[in-house]
């Protein structure tokens, strides 16, 4: 019987190294042992010392069906450097993603592959993903809870490019990197957004629903079951596919937030023991928390004070509702921006 076939992206530069590869020990350790998994790495300067604990984590996990492969990432540098575009806290490694039809020709057999972001355990096989059904369309995203976002179009869906789920064929027969390039070359990043926004904006109705459990935002995992239904609530999302996230999740997405990431110093964040756990058993397990970065500003205090001091189901509605009501106003505001 011929092995799934499971593509995964990673991107990073050598400072979030060690996250991703946590990442990818995740991966490797909840992998499917009857799935081959092609990892690819697409970095602009990542040390020979991190490659080769990227390789440790490989060989100590592999039963010969994980392959990792190394892309150098300089045709991506240079065409980014052109747009003029805002980094991403130093890096614009977040826009290579946008590129990534270039590194897979048509005689690759790369014909899907999902970008994983760095900060990310990855707690299912994604064995799934291999019979996914694009529905002829070139990517598949996951619903924001925010749902819109300013200066989108109505009816436009507001996605998580965190996980991008790639169909490279219908990407490049939708002719997605040209469009994206004359976009960019012409308006630059007028959402904020980076990619996200891009993506977003730039191809409303032609992506597809990535299921909910290969984007669960770490921050709600341990929320009450009403609360999670509360901050998931994209129309799209039934309960029944809610629930089965949640108990069965395939990627876990450990966003930067006021209680900082689990490997960051003063890290409030429930899945700490997790993440650390996973850490343990990679070639970082000796590494020490990082400084956080970057600052909180002021609304961030404040909710990282009602966390503290708060019962943790108000601490948790409250969030929901803030993030809830920041995304229309921002929205409101860049509709009438367009307006005038």
């Amino acid at each position: 019987m011929k092995r799934k076939r499971i593509n995964v992206l990673y991107q990073c530069d050598d400072k979030f190294a060690f996250m991703a590869g946590v990442s990818f020990a995740s991966l490797a350790i909840n992998s499917d042992k009857e799935a081959e998994y092609f990892v690819y790495v697409l970095t602009p300067d990542m040390s020979e010392i991190n490659r080769r604990k990227w390789c440790e984590v490989r060989d100590r996990y592999s039963e010969g069906n994980i392959h990792l492969l190394f892309l150098p990432a300089e045709e991506c540098q240079k065409e980014v450097n052109s747009w003029n575009v805002p980094s991403h806290r130093g890096s614009w490694v977040t826009y290579y993603k946008l590129l990534l039809a270039r590194y897979f020709d048509e005689s690759s057999g790369v014909d899907r592959i999902i970008h994983i972001g760095a900060d990310t355990l990855v707690t299912g096989s994604l064995t799934e993903l291999a019979d996914f059904d694009f529905k002829g369309k070139p990517f598949a995203m996951n619903w924001s809870e925010k749902m819109r976002f300013r200066g989108y179009p109505d009816g436009a869906r507001y996605c998580i490019a965190e996980m991008v789920f790639f169909n490279l064929p219908e990407w490049r027969s939708h002719q997605c990197e040209e469009r994206i390039l004359r976009f960019i070359k012409a308006y630059g990043d007028v959402f904020g957004s980076k990619d996200q926004g891009v993506l977003c904006s730039q191809f409303v109705g032609e992506y597809e629903q990535l299921p909910l459990k290969y984007n669960i935002y770490g921050m709600t995992f341990f929320f009450s079951k009403r609360n999670k239904r509360l901050f998931n609530n994209a129309p799209v999302i039934s309960q029944e596919e809610l629930e089965e996230a949640y108990e069965k999740p395939e990627i876990i997405h450990l966003a930067r937030t006021f209680l900082y990431r689990p490997c960051e110093v003063g890290s409030l964040d429930r899945l700490y023991d997790m993440w650390w756990r996973y850490c343990k058993c990679s070639p970082w397990r000796d590494m020490e928390p990082i400084k956080p970065f970057p600052p909180l500003n002021a609304a961030e205090k404040l909710f990282r004070h009602i966390f503290e001091t708060c019962p943790i189901h108000l601490a948790e509605w409250l969030y929901i509702k803030a993030r809830h009501w920041s995304a229309n106003v921002q929205w409101f505001l860049g509709r009438k921006r367009m307006e005038w």
